[in-house]
């Protein structure tokens, strides 16, 4: 039995590992390093716990309201969604070219990579759609687990005693941040087109892949999420080498591969294979002006704006619903 058979027959772990590896993003290193190490330990624990509630979150929500399938799946929706992909894309891209910064390959060489990339998935993606991009996702994100226990090992050892040392972050000012930081994360999972296709995909089963629980799949994609989270969080005590260093950049490289490719097809999704092929190449073309920004600034900058574009639509879908159950009520 091939790995596609495979997939088609039990789709559901499939899926979880998806969930989990294009939720993770370029930043969830990262930026967990530097909430870690800027804001002290508990209001990074409860940006890690937002983390990794937002596709729990997001897989009862998406199935239990009312009219927000709808919403989402409308052709302005989906378009604006897919906009705030081309930035997730950039996002990816930045912070594949700024980690090779600590290393002796330098810049220039992750910016390669992350071109390389996204060249790639721009026909991958074309050809082959969503079975390519569920299976790439869940090979690269077992390669992410390996990894990431690895170097965090790797990086224990090498320090030794010598670890960075970090408050636990309880004064009021860190605390507004991690809270905050948190409830920005949580909308998130509904900007992302691909986690809609997942449900639709499931639903209409028209190649022949096994409907399943699709509300436990992204209830264990965000399990899988925290569990990746509770390996790398030791990473904000140690002290990387160079050697290290290089190890680190291959593992936020996989990492960010999975958000690019998932954003690249979202925008697929969002926009049809045609002007989808045409924003898709844009993007990398035009990446080259967004790199200045930086991978917090723009990851803030998107999440800023999100959580008010949602929550609109979330309040949309309820009041279509209620005007629909008042028209049913006077018929």
């Amino acid at each position: 039995m091939t790995l596609k058979d495979k997939f088609k027959s039990n789709p559901q772990l499939y899926y979880a590992l998806s969930i989990a590896a294009t939720w993770a993003g370029i930043g969830s290193l990262m930026n967990g390093v530097t909430m870690t190490q800027t804001y002290g330990v508990i209001p990074s624990l409860i940006w890690v716990l937002g983390n990794t509630v937002a596709c729990i979150l997001f897989g009862a929500l998406a199935l239990k309201i009312p009219k927000v399938r709808e919403v989402f799946g409308s052709r302005v929706m989906k378009w604006i969604c897919g906009v705030m992909c081309v930035f997730q894309a950039w996002l990816s891209m930045n912070g594949m070219q700024t980690v090779f910064a600590d290393t002796v390959l330098g810049t220039d060489f992750g910016k390669v990579v992350a071109y390389a990339l996204a060249v790639f998935f721009l026909l991958l993606l074309l050809r082959f759609g969503m079975i390519r991009n569920v299976l790439t996702d869940g090979f690269g994100w077992i390669i992410v687990y390996l990894l990431a226990a690895a170097i965090t090992v790797v990086a224990l050892i090498h320090t030794g005693g010598a670890v960075n040392a970090i408050g636990l972050g309880l004064e009021a000012e860190p605390m507004r941040t991690g809270i905050w930081k948190a409830i920005l994360l949580l909308p998130g999972p509904f900007t992302y087109p691909y986690f809609f296709e997942i449900l639709n995909y499931n639903d209409r089963n028209e190649d022949g892949t096994a409907a399943v629980n699709v509300r436990r799949a992204f209830t264990m994609g965000g399990i899988f999420f925290g569990l990746y989270m509770a390996i790398i969080f030791p990473l904000a005590w140690v002290r990387f080498s160079p050697a290290l260093n290089i190890i680190k950049a291959v593992l936020i490289t996989i990492i960010g591969t999975s958000t690019l490719s998932s954003s690249m097809y979202s925008i697929y999704i969002a926009f049809g294979k045609k002007l989808g092929l045409f924003i898709n190449a844009g993007l990398i073309a035009g990446w080259s002006i967004l790199i200045p920004l930086g991978v917090m600034g723009m990851w803030t900058l998107m999440a800023s704006v999100r959580i008010y574009f949602v929550a609109g639509g979330i309040l949309f879908a309820l009041c279509w619903n209620a005007r629909e159950k008042r028209k049913a009520v006077q018929v």
